[in-house]
């Protein structure tokens, strides 16, 4: 009998790194789009002691998704070959094998983070819709709390909010955090009566 169904192809996750002067460049290539890549990339540098300042998600024309990451260890130290090879793990075991990240951090003691509350009374959020582009923009200003990024993107997960890019700039002990977001399910901007309060909200439970 022919064979009438298409060969199944194994799931792709390329992890690779470019060190510079300060921080390291992470590159993470994958077989397909999902919702929630920096939710789970957040999760598991968060675990290994790493800040992202930076990340950008691009897709390539033949599906794969590539998202660049540039990050930083909290206390100075080198992105290794060890440690490298680790991240790929966690972040396979995340994307294709049906690991939560909830079940991750509490693996790895640091469940403490999924009901953290910050506490800081001078954190500003704006969100809004400009007219010359096709995200929101979210920008949060707080004071800086190793974890605070994973927190964020975990809201952004489970409202079914895209992230299309992000930075973080420091100052004075505090952080910027610049978000363009939009619609998981329709690829649009967020709606500003529904979905602008929702976030609000749960941005503000724990900040």
């Amino acid at each position: 009998m022919a064979q009438t169904m298409q060969e199944i192809k194994k799931p792709i996750l390329h992890v690779s790194c470019v060190p510079r002067k300060d921080t390291t460049l992470l590159k993470i290539s994958l077989s397909q789009d999902d919702l929630g890549i920096l939710y789970r990339v957040t999760s598991v540098l968060y675990n290994h002691g790493w800040d992202i300042l930076e990340a950008v998600a691009e897709t390539a024309s033949d599906g794969h998704v590539q998202d660049l990451f540039v990050i930083r260890s909290w206390d100075g130290g080198e992105m290794t070959e060890e440690l490298l090879s680790q991240i790929r793990t966690d972040l396979y075991s995340l994307f294709y094998e049906g690991k939560t990240v909830a079940m991750y951090l509490r693996e790895n003691a640091k469940e403490e983070v999924l009901v953290r509350k910050v506490g800081d009374t001078e954190a500003t959020l704006k969100l809004y819709n400009p007219i010359s582009s096709d995200f929101t923009v979210m920008d949060l200003r707080m004071k800086d709390t190793p974890g605070i990024l994973f927190q964020i993107t975990e809201s952004l997960f489970h409202l079914g909010i895209d992230i299309i890019s992000f930075t973080a700039n420091s100052f004075d002990g505090k952080i910027r955090d610049s978000f363009l977001l939009r619609t998981s399910l329709t690829g649009e901007k967020l709606d500003e009566k529904l979905v602008f309060p929702m976030l609000r909200a749960k941005l503000e439970s724990f900040l």
